[in-house]
């Protein structure tokens, strides 16, 4: 077993001085990633593994903490677009090359794009082809234009693309097109291999992941010898580990767990991420197609009383669905105040009265006791609910294909760039909503998703999501800002306002 704190490979500077070069890191998982294939992958914890394997054209910096982070280039050096918002060409970083020593370069990704996006490629894959549909559903032409150069043409403007690049889900991570020529479009998983910091070494399904360094990379080269990822989906077992020196970092630490792990001389450092936990209508059952409804549970819902009683103090609520971190969010906007006496009026209206209000609340097992809250506290309204609670893979079967009961599910997603709530709006369909019902909020998201003003681009974005918020459509709750920690050597690590980080500025201390 690899243990965390061990730093070996021989330093070049003693704790506190400066970064050690060497050592083996472990991070401890609360979730089994997904398949790395960067453009198949689902859960940010795969993405916080993937990430060190692929890069994306276009990156954000994760060394600062404050606000929407900073475009940087990563694959491309440069970019820039038409007049009218519908080019974009990328001019790519010369000299890289995949991990088995393959240049990258426009032919490479233009491989990458027809995976995702031509059906004539003989490797077109359909099921990336639906992950990157929300964003590539205009693109009409794509093309090198260049040795290293790429242009995509798209059917409206589409100002937001470089920071959707940026992002981990449902984009372009760059991945060698010599593997699934190799091995296939499934094998594609079992043998990842980008041009990142470091490359794959083995997977053990319910077990771990291991990586080791780069030495070939074209940035500047990571401290780490190699990363661990062991899969602890216990939570109690996951703190232990950390506090035990078996792990250097967990992710997705619980409130009660901060305290605990503060006095073992863990660091839990505040932060936000570009997510917040909300709560989805199933808008397959009909009682939710009444505005009441929907309103009266969100004028039942104390957002500060969840952050205190559950998160401890350790949450902030929410109450715009564009989540912190967004470069459109706003923390001044509300949506329904809490008013336990409305939301009785409310239902009584709707035709409810105490106790004949009833749905399941669907949840996966890590937010359970959300779930037990949440059934407590709606009862203090008159509405009775039954709280199911799956794994990770069941529960996500579950809310986009209903039991005739459900009600509500609990959901944590985001991200830093506006087009989010397109993204967001689209899982709420996937949910039931019937997009005719509401035209004001489509042509509210329409209109910004094809700004051709740079200048009113955030502006209709924060517009549309009045619009969304207006109407009842989804309840925000909270945004956590303790989610990760970390062993007492570990130097170097950031709680970014993203939903990943970066190991390759981190190092662990000698001891």
């Amino acid at each position: 077993m690899l243990l965390g704190g061990c730093a070996s490979g021989g330093g070049t500077a003693d704790a506190g001085t400066g970064p050690v070069d060497g050592g083996d890191f472990v991070t401890g998982l609360y979730l089994e990633p997904r398949g790395l294939d960067p453009h198949r992958q689902v859960f940010w914890e795969t993405y916080r593994v993937s990430r060190n394997i692929f890069e994306p054209l276009v990156g954000e910096d994760l060394t600062t903490t404050d606000g929407t982070p900073e475009l940087v280039p990563v694959l491309a050096t440069g970019w820039d677009h038409s007049e009218d918002g519908r080019t974009w060409t990328f001019q790519l970083r010369e000299g890289v090359t995949f991990h088995d020593g393959s240049p990258f370069d426009a032919e490479a990704l233009h491989k990458n794009v027809r995976r995702v996006w031509d059906r004539s490629y003989e490797y077109f894959d359909e099921e990336s082809a639906g992950r990157v549909k929300v964003w590539f559903a205009n693109l009409t032409n794509a093309a090198p234009t260049g040795d290293y150069t790429y242009t995509f043409e798209f059917d409206r403007p589409f100002l937001g693309f470089p920071r959707i690049l940026a992002q981990s889900m449902y984009t372009l991570p760059v991945g060698n097109p010599v593997v699934w020529e190799t091995y296939g479009n499934d094998g594609f998983a079992e043998h990842p291999e980008g041009t990142g910091p470091y490359r794959f070494v083995s997977r053990a399904i319910g077990d771990r992941i291991e990586l080791e360094r780069n030495e070939n990379y074209w940035g500047e080269p990571p401290h780490l010898h190699t990363l661990t990822f062991r899969i602890i989906p216990n939570n109690q077992t996951r703190v232990a580990s950390l506090i035990n020196g078996e792990v250097d970092l967990i992710s997705y630490v619980q409130p009660d767990d901060v305290e605990t792990l503060e006095n073992a001389g863990i660091d839990v450092p505040e932060g936000t991420g570009a997510e917040l936990i909300y709560f989805s209508f199933n808008r397959r059952n009909p009682v939710f197609d009444d505005d009441r409804v929907r309103e009266a549970l969100i004028h039942g819902l104390d957002r500060q009383a969840l952050a205190d009683e559950v998160y401890n103090g350790y949450a902030t609520p929410q109450y715009s669905f564009l989540p912190p971190g967004n470069e459109a969010y706003r923390d001044e906007v509300t949506d329904f105040e809490y008013d336990p006496e409305r939301a009785r009026q409310l239902l009584a209206d709707a035709g409810y009265g105490p106790g004949e209000l009833r749905f399941n609340l669907v949840v996966d097992v890590a937010n359970e006791n959300v779930g037990q809250w949440l059934q407590a506290h709606l009862k203090q309204i008159g509405v009775e609910t039954e709280v199911v609670s799956l794994d990770r893979v069941n529960y996500s079967a579950r809310v986009y294909n209903p039991q005739p009961g459900d009600g509500l599910s609990i959901d944590e997603f985001g991200e830093t760039n506006a087009e989010w709530l397109h993204n967001g709006y689209n899982g709420l369909k996937n949910r039931g909503l019937n997009p005719e019902q509401y035209p004001e909020v489509t042509q509210a998201i329409e209109t910004a998703l094809y700004a051709d003003d740079a200048e009113q681009r955030i502006a209709l974005w924060q517009a549309a999501e009045e619009q969304l918020r207006s109407k009842a459509l989804v309840i925000p709750a909270v945004n956590l800002n303790r989610y990760y920690a970390t062993g007492p050597n570990v130097e170097g690590f950031v709680f970014a306002s993203t939903n990943w980080y970066d190991l390759s500025n981190v190092w662990l201390a000698e001891e």
